[in-house]
């Protein structure tokens, strides 16, 4: 590959080799960018998108494509209606589905924050930057956060924007990446303030008293148009599940390991290079902030990728007493990082929503109009593909949980009178039922779970796959309303 580069510069003598460095990766980028996405198509026969986000994501884009006044816009979240502007924006300028335009947009902030990343590490004189960007290139938070289309991927850019502009002493522009970043609500204000740390040079104090002025106080009028800042929590378990997520995206346990290395071994020279325990500062800040809500780790990330690049280099330029040793230390921890890059777009690419449930979903947007009752985690779905209106969903759980304590209230009502008027006044007609529901209890003689199947007030549509819809009878409806 060396002497392929060598050859190519020879050839072509006015394209250096920062060039040829920063194409390859784009290359590499874009191969691992494209591999969920046909993996998905051609494994699975699935052309959905994958996860809840990208749906949740692509059906606000046509709510405001279309002016229509849905519940994430009527709540004015600011920060959840960004990411769908933009996709809304390019979809009505390019005449494609919003489908297309969240793939487009997404790789193009992906190949954009690739670039932005080399000559960050540039700027910070790191010798090895093509390491610490492989390093970058196949991290699972990586290939997670760009091929399920998060909206995180806006504030992630203008986070390596804010950094560069510091580096580069343009304070003003930086000021402003800061301010587009905290728009994105709390987390991305947190992760772009602490990351500028890395950036630390004499008058950043200055600029980041205003930096911090700015980004609290657009916190404080998204907080005032809508009182949503996200889940924080912290427990033991939180801890755990950075690193092992079976549906979330999760920090490989070799970069953190590497990462403290890189720590480890650099400890000694933190007096005469001071810049080392801001690194350190910035790596334990975002630590603690991951574990109180998982979404820092995307810009957690970048600072452990950084750090376990120079664990990495450090374990190579070291003496070793055993050159067996060595190697075999090299090889597993190699090993353990290429592994999320063979699985992780394989897990990505098998994520909900399966062909069982589009297919279920699709049957009932040629039903009549009407709220759908379901569990939460199905709610983005049941909008995306029947285009009916969830009674609950992740997002309506967050932001008004007394909406999820009813929907969990309805799960276990007993009394077939009070469910079918509760549904009557909500404008519910339909109940999904899959194996998520059925979770909730231990067997199909509890709550609405009785309900449906011992009442003569609902019909099941539908029944395949071990998923089924009922829906609320005609007869049942009016004879409601002339009781009202």
């Amino acid at each position: 590959m060396i002497k392929m580069k060598l050859k190519f510069t020879e050839l072509n003598p006015h394209v250096s080799k920062k060039t040829i460095s920063i194409a390859v990766l784009i290359i590499l980028f874009t191969i691992i960018f494209a591999a969920s996405i046909l993996i998905r198509i051609y494994l699975f026969d699935n052309t959905s998108l994958p996860g809840k986000e990208a749906h949740f994501n692509v059906n606000t884009a046509k709510d405001l494509s279309s002016f229509k006044k849905s519940f994430v816009v009527g709540e004015m979240a600011v920060q959840e209606l960004l990411w769908p502007l933009l996709i809304a924006s390019v979809s009505l300028l390019f005449r494609i589905p919003q489908e297309i335009s969240i793939i487009m947009l997404s790789f193009l902030f992906g190949i954009a924050s690739i670039i932005l990343i080399y000559f960050i590490i540039e700027k910070m004189n790191f010798k090895k930057k093509n390491m610490a960007m492989a390093f970058f290139l196949i991290s699972p938070v990586t290939i997670w956060l760009f091929s399920t289309f998060s909206k995180f991927i806006i504030p992630f850019f203008f986070s390596l924007l804010a950094i560069y502009y510091l580096l580069s002493d343009k304070k003003f522009l930086a000021i402003l990446a800061v301010a587009l970043v905290s728009l994105f609500g709390l987390v991305s204000s947190l992760s772009v303030l602490a990351l500028c740390f890395l950036a630390y040079k004499k008058g950043f104090w200055k600029w980041f008293i205003q930096a911090f002025s700015i980004s609290f106080a657009i916190n404080i009028g998204l907080y005032i148009l809508s009182p949503y800042i996200g889940i924080f929590n912290f427990n033991f378990s939180s801890i755990f599940s950075i690193f092992f997520a079976l549906s979330e995206v999760g920090v490989n346990m070799f970069a953190f390991l590497l990462g403290f290395m890189g720590i480890f071994m650099t400890w000694k020279e933190r007096k005469e290079r001071k810049e080392l325990f801001l690194v350190y500062l910035v790596f334990v800040l975002l630590f603690i902030f991951s574990i109180t809500n998982k979404d820092f780790v995307f810009f957690f990330n970048f600072i452990l990728i950084f750090l376990a690049s120079i664990g990495f280099l450090k374990l190579l330029e070291r003496d070793w007493t055993s050159d067996l040793i060595k190697k075999l230390t090299i090889l597993i921890l190699v090993i353990g990082l290429v592994i999320p890059l063979i699985f992780m777009p394989i897990r990505i690419a098998y994520l909900q929503p399966d062909d069982s449930l589009i297919e279920s979903l699709t049957f009932l947007k040629s039903q009549e109009d009407g709220k759908v009752f379901g569990v939460k985690e199905n709610g983005f779905w049941i909008r995306s593909f029947s285009d009916k209106e969830p009674f609950i969903d992740e997002f309506k759980a967050q932001v008004k949980p007394e909406i999820d304590e009813k929907a969990m209230s309805l799960f276990y009502e007993r009394n077939i009178d009070s469910l079918v008027n509760t549904f009557n006044e909500e404008g519910i007609k339909y109940v999904l039922v899959d194996s998520k529901m059925r979770h909730l209890f231990r067997t199909d003689d509890e709550g609405i779970m009785l309900l449906l199947t011992r009442s003569f007030k609902f019909t099941k549509i539908y029944d395949k796959d071990n998923i089924q819809i009922w829906k609320l009878s005609e007869e049942t409806i009016e004879s409601v309303n002339r009781n009202l």
